[in-house]
């Protein structure tokens, strides 16, 4: 759809964007622009080059990948960071209650930040359950729903509409990670009446490492959220120095001085992707990976991402010897990754891959397992980033 606007490593097919986007033109591009900015005018450029605005003009260019209005989305931190503080204001905001509920499958570094709450507030309880059992979980007990919408290893999704309304009717606010959703399908968080969502910009938003997250607010509650860092950012009025903390809004979210550099690269990033229709996007995902999913089933291999059109953006299949077999794709040009025990994940984004591409994987991958090259000596150390 848009190859030539990314600069892809060369002989290399990249399906890792579930990991880490490619850079693209633009994004580095405004990455020169900001460099030659702080160079020149330094301090000014806060002003001259509206620095100050980034959180804002940056979220405002999310909004419509997460079907939201600009005024309910601001950008800072990173998604762990932002997860805390969004579940923190959403147990305020339900405090009759003590309960946040998850799911098994959940990505473990969401769960860690309600263990962490968990561990500092002893009148809260974090119950995990199974994917199967978790509406029959959402009782009057439970304050805040929180799951990934996109599974992190299988790619398979929730029901955000229906499961938002399920819990809405128990009384509980849901608090959604849109980490392998966003930028990939098509996402509807104000006609689905979410509550809370959080997610990060370096994956299918092309954002760069470390690029900042997003948090999202349902207007209903800006006048009764209240952030747990007060941050100088996130005041209503920062440049007045008052002595008390005073916000209103998502705006408060934003806590510290803005990531400059990286908002400035996810700027360009997002402007990359400047009137993509996700919905045709998506349809081409679909298409690509039910070919690539086929012919993994040909090779002989466990597929364990859905058949059907619910899953995500990547697709994922299990080899007794996953990791050798990783690297060894890796060395012959397909960028994939690897997670314990024996998965791999390969993203099948549209938006820099063609038919050609995924056919080339699949010779590759052919070949790899026909001559057994994953069991090469080479490949059986772990590496550090899987």
């Amino acid at each position: 759809m848009r190859k030539k606007d990314f600069l892809l490593p060369p002989e290399q097919i990249y399906m890792c964007g579930h990991s880490l986007g490619p850079m693209s033109k633009s994004a580095k591009l405004q990455i020169e622009q900001v460099m030659q900015a702080w160079s020149t005018e330094a301090v000014k450029a806060w002003n001259t080059d509206a620095w100050i605005d980034l959180p804002y003009q940056v979220a405002a260019r999310i909004a419509p990948f997460i079907g939201s209005d600009a005024k309910d989305v601001v950008i800072g931190d990173s998604t762990s960071v932002n997860l805390f503080k969004v579940l923190m204001g959403a147990l305020k905001i339900n405090r009759k209650r003590n309960v946040i509920l998850t799911s098994d499958d959940n990505f473990p570094a969401d769960s860690y930040i309600a263990q962490g709450i968990q561990a500092f507030n002893r009148d809260i309880t974090l119950k995990t359950v199974s994917r199967e059992s978790l509406l029959e979980n959402l009782n009057e007990q439970v304050a805040v729903l929180m799951l990934t919408h996109v599974n992190y290893r299988d790619a398979s999704t929730y029901d955000l509409h229906h499961i938002t309304a399920m819990a809405h009717q128990q009384g509980i606010l849901t608090l959604w990670d849109l980490s392998h959703s966003v930028g990939a399908l098509p996402l509807d968080l104000q006609g689905s009446n979410a509550d809370f969502a959080v997610g990060c910009t370096y994956k299918y938003l092309n954002g760069g490492p470390g690029s900042p997250a997003f948090i999202y607010s349902h207007k209903r509650h800006h006048d009764e959220l209240i952030t747990p860092i007060y941050g100088w950012m996130g005041h209503e009025t920062p440049f007045a120095f008052d002595p008390i903390f005073q916000a209103r809004s998502v705006a408060q979210f934003i806590s510290g001085t803005p990531y400059v550099l990286s908002l400035k690269a996810l700027e360009g990033a997002l402007k990359s992707i400047d009137g993509l229709d996700i919905t045709t996007l998506r349809t081409q995902s679909l298409q690509y990976s039910m070919i690539l999913i086929q012919a993994l089933q040909a090779l002989g291999l466990h597929v364990i991402t859905p058949l059907n059109d619910t899953r995500g953006g990547h697709v994922a299949f299990i080899h007794e010897e996953g990791h050798g077999l990783a690297r060894a794709l890796i060395d012959y040009g397909v960028i994939v990754d690897y997670r314990n025990p024996g998965l791999i994940r390969m993203c099948v984004n549209p938006l820099y891959l063609d038919l050609a591409d995924i056919h080339q994987c699949i010779d590759h991958l052919r070949y790899i397992l026909d001559a057994k090259l994953y069991q090469a000596p080479q490949y059986q150390q772990a590496l550090k980033v899987t």
